[in-house]
């Protein structure tokens, strides 16, 4: 954004710090530093609000940043928090500059070192390496923090925690839904997320298959023998080949409009065999699919579907075997205005992720019951046996494979540091719990508003019989939103008991 102001970087240094502690959110945070100072843009205010937290764990984000910033920010954590807290910004800022090359930036941190009586060779000693370091151990959130940059450097800004889920989706199970109404970005998303973590068309690590109406089998994909006797490759089978000869780097299927034809008809190989997925000498193998007259293929382990879809009158719906296997994500953040501001932010490279970063490192919950976890994972299994108690009574209960991969997607936040707990688990509950709903009977109904009561409070009013429960359901989220367990699902909830009371039928998918 150019020089930056005193009062600027001081105002980004406040905000957070505020984050840092929890007293207001990322998103909240960059958007009081444009009301303060409007010539900061609020995606660039986002990326330096960060810096502070990314400078007291001694990490780095990669993003081109202000030097004056981060001296800024090295010298005050020095003065307030002392110093350990000091060499560990130090250290971050260090790193920063062998990163970017910027040799008068890591004089400068030599010369406060010296200032505040920090042992400098041992910060040098600890950030040695650094762009080594950075590439074989990199910081998860750091580098989705870059990803998220990168995006909003092309001009794409989606709500905060997104890619976070979404990223945690793909970790916890490599088949991601992306539901929402036609515009919303969703095949941009998938693109964009593959190009900043290194993966495009170019290189042949990205690969984008529109679904077609007339798909009836896999045939379409994986190929077939035409009435000559010659194999005719299907869409994405020399894409599975390529991917299987290059397992350190991840590959991306995005398959747009997945749901114009029958999900099952054309799918139903990948999803019965994305179930064999086992653990053979260090890698996650699964049992072939057999294509006539070409041989067998595998899905690789470094295989990411992401299938987007739009749920109208011109598309198929899912059945619960596809939902059970896989994360929906719903799109409903939309920003017509413009972005204010800075509009001539400096460019963003992209990453190069190997594999092992989107890997899965859980295929069954035996494998995560480790001593230390034992006990956070019977506390998720828990609300989930109390969430299940209430869908038996529409036989919408869920199963083993739902349970193992919402506790997989809690414990890689956990081990990352990603999300609250409490965020965590509420978008697991919307996404793999509440798409299974649907229906018109009373048993529906009766069971949205146990389910919402789960999820918003004990709230007595929504036992009486009496109509318009929805206009209960948002007049508490309204009112007493802050004490609300897990907001993102009783919000969908309420808006689903709305369409119940309106139309008699309701489901997730709107």
């Amino acid at each position: 954004m150019g020089k930056m102001t005193e009062n600027a970087i001081r105002v980004l240094f406040n905000y957070g710090k505020k984050a840092f502690q929890g007293d207001i959110s990322l998103k909240e945070a960059a958007e009081k530093v444009h009301e303060d100072c409007p010539e900061v843009a609020v995606s660039s205010a986002r990326h330096y609000v960060k810096w502070y937290e990314i400078m007291r764990n001694g990490e780095i984000l990669t993003w081109n940043s202000n030097s004056e910033l981060l001296l800024y920010y090295a010298e005050q954590i020095i003065r307030e928090n002392g110093p350990e807290a000091g060499k560990a910004a130090c250290r971050s800022v260090l790193k920063f500059s062998v990163h970017a090359n910027r040799s008068e930036l890591a004089d400068e941190v030599h010369q406060l070192a010296d200032k505040y009586h920090l042992n400098f060779n041992e910060i040098m000693e600890s950030a040695n390496n650094s762009q080594q370091e950075y590439g074989e151990n990199r910081s998860h959130s750091a580098s989705l923090h870059h990803i998220q940059s990168f995006m909003d450097w092309k001009g794409f800004s989606y709500e905060e925690g997104l890619i976070e889920n979404f990223y945690l989706c793909l970790k916890a199970k490599p088949f991601v839904i992306l539901a929402g109404i036609s515009g919303t970005g969703k095949t941009r998303l998938v693109r964009l997320f593959a190009e900043g973590a290194g993966a495009t068309a170019a290189n042949g690590r990205y690969r984008q298959v529109a679904v077609r109406p007339d798909w009836s089998d896999s045939s379409d994909l994986f190929g077939h023998v035409d009435l000559n006797g010659n194999f005719v490759p299907g869409a994405v089978t020399d894409f599975l080949e390529k991917a299987a000869n290059d397992l350190s780097h991840p590959y991306f299927l995005c398959l747009d409009e997945m749901n114009l034809a029958r999900v099952e008809y054309y799918f139903s190989d990948f999803l019965s065999v994305m179930e064999t997925r086992e653990m053979k000498d260090g890698h996650i193998v699964t049992d072939p699919i057999r294509v006539e007259d070409h041989g067998d293929l595998c899905l690789p382990e470094n295989l990411y579907v992401v299938g987007t879809v739009n749920m109208d009158e011109t598309t198929f719906p899912f059945s619960r075997k596809v939902l059970d296997r896989a994360n929906a994500i719903e799109f409903s953040f939309v920003d017509l205005m413009p972005p204010e501001g800075e509009t001539d932010l400096e460019p963003t490279e992209p990453l190069n992720l190997d594999n092992d970063f989107f890997r899965g490192e859980y295929l069954t919950l035996r494998q995560c019951l480790v001593e230390e976890e034992k006990e956070k994972i019977r506390d998720w299994c828990m609300i989930l046996c109390q969430c299940n108690d209430i869908l038996k009574k529409a036989n919408a209960q869920v199963g083993y494979r739902v349970r193992d991969e919402i506790v997989f997607y809690m414990l890689y936040s956990r081990k990352y540091g990603l999300m609250e707990e409490k965020e965590a688990m509420d978008r697991e509950i919307l996404q793999k719990i509440l798409p299974r709903i649907q229906g018109s009977s009373g048993t529906v109904r009766n069971m949205i508003g146990e389910l919402f009561q789960f999820c918003a409070g004990d709230y007595e009013g929504l036992r009486t019989d009496s109509g318009e429960i929805n206009r209960k359901m948002s007049r508490l989220l309204e009112e007493d939103g802050e004490n609300v367990r897990f907001p993102r699902s009783a919000a969908k909830l309420a808006s689903m008991m709305r369409r119940y009371e309106e139309d008699g039928f309701t489901s997730y998918w709107q």
